[in-house]
């Protein structure tokens, strides 16, 4: 594991958006397309706004490919629209082909929206070591990351799906989600994470035993790749100074 811990958000957006600069470009030198999935919630708002502006020009976005980990089942215009919140604030102000955005699709029957992202995501992954380039996940203060809530059935680690749709009772509503097996295929994966209310609840997640069922964060484990903890220090508070 690899720990980046800043004083203030500002600066976790600010050095999280190099460091994504510095490694889709790294990673365009020895290959032709970036594969990236992106986050949703209030956290990565700001590194967004950045990757927008700051590094509109910086990044050849139209070599990107973009993903989602997870989607709510509310209509595209709906504010809680994972790719409604990054359309507004981050591809809308890129130039990147339409055939490189990969929205999970909300306007059919959500078993079959995540049966169409699986096979899209088989399109490009079934004859690769590794899966995503980068996938960049947040995790609520119940230790949740993607849509893999506490007690979910979808914790199974026996299950071979890549997405897989599952209602969510707290919220009356159903989700799209992709799974741990593809998720830990990725060469990079990157929390982002900040506030003090997450502290407690990162700490039993990095340094507490292993318990998925109930900390479904710690199922993020890569088999080859990369994990990376960008954080700002309320919400590293609690972390063992050591790690």
């Amino acid at each position: 594991m690899n720990f980046h811990i800043y004083k203030t958000k500002e600066e976790l957006s600010d050095k999280l958006a190099l460091w994504i600069c510095d490694l889709i470009n790294a990673t365009l030198q020895n290959q032709e397309f970036f594969t990236l999935v992106l986050s949703g919630g209030e956290t990565p708002k700001n590194l967004f706004k950045k990757l927008a502006t700051e590094y509109q020009e910086k990044i050849n976005w139209t070599k990107v490919h973009f993903f989602w980990g997870d989607e709510r089942v509310v209509s595209a215009t709906d504010e809680r629209n994972n790719a409604k919140m990054a359309y507004d604030i981050l591809i809308d102000h890129l130039e990147i082909p339409a055939s490189q955005i990969h929205v999970m699709r909300t306007d059919i029957e959500p078993v079959f929206a995540a049966d169409e992202y699986e096979k899209t995501l088989h399109h490009f992954f079934d004859n690769t070591v590794n899966s995503f380039d980068l996938v960049l996940l947040g995790m609520g203060d119940d230790g949740h990351t993607l849509s893999l809530f506490p007690n979910s059935l979808l914790l199974n680690e026996e299950k071979k799906s890549w997405v897989e749709a599952v209602y969510h009772e707290a919220q009356n509503m159903y989700r799209i989600t992709l799974m741990p097996l593809i998720v830990n295929r990725a060469s990079h994966i990157a929390f982002m994470i900040d506030g003090k209310k997450k502290s407690g609840v990162l700490k039993k997640v990095i340094e507490g035993p292993y318990n998925p069922l109930f900390l479904p964060a710690q199922i993020i484990q890569p088999k080859s790749g990369q994990l990376h903890w960008f954080l700002d220090e309320d919400a590293a508070k609690d972390l063992n100074k050591n790690n």
